[in-house]
């Protein structure tokens, strides 16, 4: 018995049918949604004068983002041109995977030497400018691992 192979379209199409058009017009429309409330919470917070102005300005600024949010959320990637199988089991994935073992053991160790530190020593910090600093600490270890991991088995 044999099944009809599924074509692949360049946009895919939706796990729940449909066509490409579809998938589109839906992403489209739950994106603008999403951003037409997005910015008017936004302006409705923040602006007090030019209300109009700024929501629209944010929602043509989340229009984009939030609808390709969407469109990620509803395609069904067996169906979109170009993919892979399995992209969890490629060479890409497993360096991933190792940067960011030590990534979160260097973190581990961070944390805990900064915890011993600060419980014998009196700082006054920022909590936010050092939870920064930690971020900034962390992408940059997790950059250098992952360059050092594909330069070594590439």
């Amino acid at each position: 018995m044999k099944t009809k192979a599924s074509p692949k379209t360049r946009w895919g199409i939706s796990r729940f049918g449909g066509s490409s058009a579809t998938l589109i017009g839906a992403s489209l429309g739950i994106g603008l949604v999403f951003s037409v409330g997005a910015g008017l919470l936004f302006a409705r917070l923040n602006a007090s004068e030019q209300f109009t102005l700024v929501a629209v300005v944010m929602t043509a600024c989340l229009l984009p983002v939030l609808s390709a949010a969407c469109w990620a959320l509803l395609v069904d990637r067996d169906r979109v041109k170009g993919t892979t199988k399995n992209p969890e089991i490629s060479v890409e994935s497993q360096w991933y995977d190792k940067a960011a073992i030590g990534v979160f053991q260097d973190l581990l160790i961070i944390c805990g030497l900064g915890a011993a530190l600060f419980s014998f020593v009196q700082v006054s910090v920022s909590l936010g400018l050092t939870l920064v600093g930690i971020l900034l600490v962390v992408l940059a270890d997790f950059a250098l691992r992952y360059l050092f991991i594909k330069r070594a088995q590439s």
